[in-house]
């Protein structure tokens, strides 16, 4: 790890979208689609036995905070909708590098459902980090690559 950054492994839906809202926020130095947190080695869109698509970030915590970029996460996707809704490739989680990740993600947590902006009450998972496995260089940074093949999953000023 360099010195003076972090990272964060969020995910949050599909990971194309999710690599594309998240590489914005000031402070934010690099991001990469990948998957975590399920049972296979090397796992493939179709091959990912309990993992879920998710964007590593690599940011400095001087320009952004792990609570800022988390800010940026809950306002991007829906973290009210379950695996029963959405699949479990494409559920919320928040994957843990550090216990003090771990005590701002449950502080989040009860903030976004205290929030009440979201319909239903959250059901993001809160985990520690387990190996990332990077997507191919096929589906890293798929929207800066073809802008013009995907329709954002909403109107955003800045993209």
């Amino acid at each position: 790890m360099v010195e003076g950054v972090e990272t964060a492994v969020l995910a949050g839906g599909c990971a194309w979208v999710m690599q594309q809202l998240l590489r914005h926020p000031e402070g934010v130095i690099s991001t990469r689609a990948g998957f975590m947190g399920g049972k296979n080695d090397d796992p493939t869109e179709e091959n990912n036995v309990g993992h879920a698509e998710v964007v590593e970030v690599t940011f400095d915590p001087a320009r952004i905070s792990y609570r800022g970029l988390l800010e940026v996460f809950f306002q991007v996707h829906r973290p009210d909708l379950d695996e029963g809704i959405v699949g479990s490739q494409y559920r919320s989680e928040v994957f843990c590098t550090t216990p003090d990740q771990q005590r701002a993600a449950k502080d989040m947590l009860r903030d976004v459902d205290a929030s009440d902006h979201w319909p239903g009450r959250t059901v993001t998972n809160i985990s520690e980090a387990t190996v990332f496995w990077a997507m191919g260089p096929g589906d890293q940074d798929y929207f800066q690559r073809f802008p013009r093949d995907c329709t954002p999953p909403f109107p955003r000023q800045d993209d």
